[in-house]
């Protein structure tokens, strides 16, 4: 499968735009491979997991987690500069789905609610906003049917319709309309086709809010030490830190795969009885303790990583013909108990 096709597919299962506009997701390193026959996928683009991936000869990699957030000179010793000498010499390429798999609505960074069939789902803590618009436009020959359908499969397009006075009308995000804008030029200047200007109209629905979390209720109520023996069984620990009181019952729940501290006001507002999340420092804790909110931190590592393991499962039904492993890490949290 060509390089661009796959990039293509994670675009949409994760698209660019949704990421943070501090977040890096996106190519990170371009490789010199033109196809791919075998992808892995893994959390961290730690030295060794790259080394793991050329030793598999991967022409891809696929990372949660970027390689970095700034541009670096790659002058200093370190894991930057390993990882750039591991993978430099294969050719391969390097991609990170990070914020923009995060916040990607019903993706796998949602594994958690899925598995515990929550319903009446609400995006935790909402972050980009996309409006719509219409764009028209006339053309006095018939628009092309396969560009129609090529138009109409790009990331946050709507549709694509001609009327019989040779109105072309296209609905998409506003966000996506200068990369359609871009692929339609380029099919009318080498088919010849003259059009008139483009006619933008913004649209107040359909709107699209995405961003990181979940809140959703249990299809029943339970006692909370069955929802914590059935959450331990789902992230693979038999313990975590315990933040707050302890509420009898669990049936709303919310969840932020990785850093959540940032979420506790919103946890608090969604009417959770239990949040789920990683990464909650000291006077994030006090502060939760304060508010009356039963947090579980059950680490950064474990919610995220069954994310790409999924996300590695996915991309075997999407990617036809390329051979996809997961590659596992190690959680660099380990847990001891002093004798």
């Amino acid at each position: 499968m060509k390089i661009k096709e796959i990039i293509a597919t994670l675009q949409a299962l994760a698209p660019e735009r949704y990421a943070a506009p501090w977040d890096n997701s996106g190519i990170q390193l371009a490789g010199t491979r033109h196809q791919a026959r075998r992808l892995a996928v893994c959390l961290d683009p730690l030295p060794e997991q790259l080394a793991l991936a050329v030793e598999w000869d991967a022409d891809f990699v696929l990372s949660h987690h970027p390689l970095y957030m700034k541009p670096t000179a790659p002058v200093t010793d370190g894991p930057y500069l390993r990882a750039l000498r591991t993978l430099l010499p294969s050719g391969a390429w390097l991609y990170a789905a990070h914020t923009s798999l995060d916040s990607s609505p019903r993706g796998t960074a949602c594994w958690l609610g899925d598995e515990l069939g929550l319903e009446d789902r609400q995006v935790l803590e909402p972050g980009n906003q996309f409006d719509s618009v219409s764009v028209s436009f006339f053309l006095q020959e018939d628009l092309d049917g396969d560009l129609a359908d090529e138009l109409a499969d790009l990331d946050g397009v709507f549709g694509v319709a001609q009327e019989g006075t040779g109105e072309v009308r296209i609905l998409c995000h506003g966000a996506a309309w200068e990369n359609v804008r871009a692929r339609l030029d380029r099919a009318l200047d080498q088919g010849g086709m003259e059009r008139t200007a483009y006619f933008r109209t913004r649209l107040a629905a359909p709107c699209e809010t995405v961003g990181f979390g979940e809140s959703g209720r249990l299809p029943g109520k339970l006692p909370y030490e069955q929802f914590t023996a059935l959450l331990g069984g789902l992230v693979g620990r038999d313990q975590w830190n315990e933040i707050g009181p302890r509420p009898e019952n669990v049936r709303r729940v919310a969840y932020l795969p990785g850093s959540g501290a940032s979420a506790l006001d919103a946890a608090l507002r969604s009417g959770a009885d239990v949040f789920i999340t990683g990464d909650v420092k000291y006077h994030a804790a006090l502060d939760a303790v304060q508010a009356g909110l039963h947090v579980l931190d059950v680490g950064h590592f474990c919610l995220e990583e069954e994310m790409m393991r999924r996300f590695a499962g996915r991309l075997e039904q999407e990617l036809e013909g390329v051979e996809i492993r997961f590659l596992p890490g190690v959680d660099p949290l380990q847990s001891r108990v002093a004798r």
